[in-house]
């Protein structure tokens, strides 16, 4: 069984260096990244405001390694699901495409990712092309298994609204500390909002998203 490192053990490495300068003898990228999944997975069982603290304090170390925010905010997506594509890093970093595919290459010089799969195009795709999962040479099969589907899911604008709508309620009662909604009341807030589709469609979508993350959705 591998040892845990413990959080701030693994902050006071030595943080001088940047993979700018490091060379591959100099810096086992294979240790940093193991260290980094162990610590993100560490948090599965945390509340949300010890969870965030030590993803904040990770992103400041990963800053202090790659030099760039936005490599190191990619890097920590990687450690914490193994895999993804350009696509769902821009939906889920809020990335500009050029810094994505910038920070996917830095990744890929270093040797921390390389191609996993090649995406098949949805049938709406107007061509170029096929998108690639990236992923980490530790990543399961699993995880690139759950990349794939994310990817489909978040080219569908239903499942990015609901996605929205999901992580609204679910960081309102993470808050209250709350783990569960009935179906109805969700059905009733996205009424509400009064989005471009219909409320149901929506309502399952997000319920699925929520019962992912934790939450009992009850019919």
């Amino acid at each position: 069984m591998a040892r845990v490192v413990p959080l701030r053990d693994a902050l006071n490495l030595d943080k001088s260096r940047s993979v700018s300068r490091a060379t591959p003898r100099e810096t086992n990228f294979v240790k940093y990244t193991q260290i980094f999944r162990q610590l993100l997975l560490l948090n599965e069982k945390n509340d949300l405001a010890t969870t965030l603290k030590n993803i904040q304090e990770l992103l400041n170390f990963s800053e202090n390694i790659f030099s760039s925010p936005a490599v190191a905010e990619t890097f920590l997506y990687f450690c914490l699901h193994g895999a993804g594509t350009a696509w769902v890093l821009q939906t889920e970093l809020n990335q500009p495409e050029a810094t994505v595919y910038r920070t996917l290459k830095r990744l890929r010089a270093v040797g921390l990712i390389g191609p996993a799969l090649k995406v098949s195009k949805v049938q709406s795709s107007k061509g170029g092309p096929r998108p690639t999962i990236w992923a980490l040479d530790s990543a399961s099969g699993d995880e690139i298994a759950a990349a794939l589907k994310h990817h489909y899911r978040t080219l569908s604008p239903k499942y990015r609204v609901a996605e929205e709508i999901a992580q609204t309620i679910l960081d309102q009662y993470v808050k209250k500390g709350r783990e569960e909604i009935t179906y109805r009341d969700l059905l009733d807030q996205i009424k509400e909002m009064r989005i471009p589709f219909k409320a149901p469609d929506i309502a399952d979508l997000a319920a699925q998203y929520l019962v992912e993350k934790g939450v009992k959705v009850w019919r």
